[in-house]
């Protein structure tokens, strides 16, 4: 997807918004990366909120976060413009010249969709990526029209292709250039999702990209009402690529949960320590959103040496950990449980026996974490055991 910024006329185009009280979440200390919720309050919410909400995820190449360890639902495929469309009022061509034929395009869809590339679920979306001949972006008239018989050709190829797939072009949604057009691909068919950019901006507020959602979910329903959409985001900022905090992951998440069918997380990175704050908030999200977030009366809260979340592969680090009594009652005594993350991360605890907690009380011990040098992931959702409770703790692995 490229990142290009938008015009100073769409950025006046702002719509003030109500956020929903519990939306807004407290900024997270880097000491303290665990998800550190009330677990008597996030248990209940995550079994009413643990809807059919599908978060699609593409990432590929090394070292990749594998999001979807968090509870990600499957991954989906980006069919990137490698064949440089574009159209005139005389033709369309590739790359200047002649179109592909129908092998080529077929072939690379599925060359997209394989384990090399996204690894695209069979079932999960399929996005074309072709911007220069997306049909908000084609001038009116005949290059329209030439646009949108290409469009035809190359849905219907698509379809071969990945025969199970939604299938959406990927798109500046709050545009309206050429929507007879558009629309008509969707009453036919040839297109039956959507797939609008959501990203945030460098000098955005929340109201700058509650807006910008909110004119693309609308144009998306008044055109095909039953197809889904699935917005576009990424955890970087356009165009400086810094991570977004952690408050702005949550409300992205609270207002697409809200409006649309779905989300797709658009090649994600951890780069280093600056995307803690996300990644934290995006283990919350997950949890929330599949019933599996942190739960029971005691919270337990790591502090890394490094006062981040990032960890080293081949290294055993000391963690303390702190278990808080998070309830009304007191807790009856119990013991850590054998940690037993993900795979490539071990450790036994150095005090095991916690005693029986008062409300607000606080016991400590303390974690060798040793991670395998073979270890490959780029994060890893641990999780923090009594038994009575269990905490996720979401780290960057370098």
């Amino acid at each position: 997807m490229q990142r290009r910024m938008l015009s100073p006329a769409s950025r006046l185009l702002r719509r003030a918004v109500v956020l929903v009280s519990g939306i807004a979440l407290a900024a997270m200390t880097v000491t303290a990366t665990a998800d550190t919720r009330n677990a008597d309050t996030a248990a209940p919410q995550a079994t009413a909120q643990a809807a059919a909400f599908p978060v699609f995820l593409n990432e590929r190449g090394t070292n990749r976060p594998t999001l979807e360890q968090y509870g990600t639902t499957t991954r989906s495929t980006v069919v990137y413009d490698v064949f440089a469309f574009t159209c005139t009022t005389t033709a369309c061509y590739s790359n200047g010249g002649a179109l592909p034929s129908q092998a080529t395009y077929e072939a690379k869809v599925k060359e997209y969709m394989g384990a090399n590339q996204f690894g695209g679920a069979a079932t999960a979306p399929v996005v074309l990526d072709f911007e220069a001949i997306e049909l908000t972006q084609v001038p009116t008239g005949q290059a329209a029209t030439n646009a949108y018989n290409l469009w035809r050709q190359l849905l219907t190829w698509t379809r071969n292709a990945a025969p199970q797939a939604p299938i959406c072009h990927y798109g500046y949604d709050w545009e309206t250039r050429n929507q007879d057009l558009i629309k008509q691909l969707h009453t036919d068919n040839l297109l039956n999702c959507f797939a609008p950019r959501a990203y945030f901006y460098d000098n955005w507020t929340l109201a700058d990209w509650d807006s910008h959602l909110d004119r693309a979910v609308a144009r998306d329903r008044a055109m095909a009402p039953t197809h889904p959409i699935y917005p576009y985001v990424s955890p970087t900022a356009f165009n400086s690529e810094s991570y977004v905090p952690g408050t702005t992951w949550a409300h992205m998440f609270a207002a697409v949960k809200a409006k649309t069918d779905g989300v797709v997380i658009w090649e994600p990175s951890v780069r280093d320590a600056n995307a803690c704050p996300w990644l934290s908030q995006h283990s919350y999200e997950m949890g929330v959103i599949t019933g599996t977030g942190s739960s029971g009366p005691l919270k337990a809260t790591a502090t890394l040496p490094s006062g981040t979340c990032v960890v080293n592969r081949g290294t055993t680090t000391n963690v303390p950990v702190t278990i808080t009594n998070t309830s009304a009652g007191t807790t009856a005594a119990t013991q850590m449980q054998s940690f037993t993350g993900t795979s490539g991360f071990s450790g036994s605890w150095k005090y095991w026996n916690v005693p029986a907690l008062a409300p607000g009380a606080t016991w400590s011990t303390e974690l060798p974490l040793t991670i395998a040098s073979t270890q490959t992931a780029g994060t890893a959702l641990l999780h923090l055991r009594t038994g009575l409770s269990d905490t996720r703790w979401a780290v960057i692995v370098k």
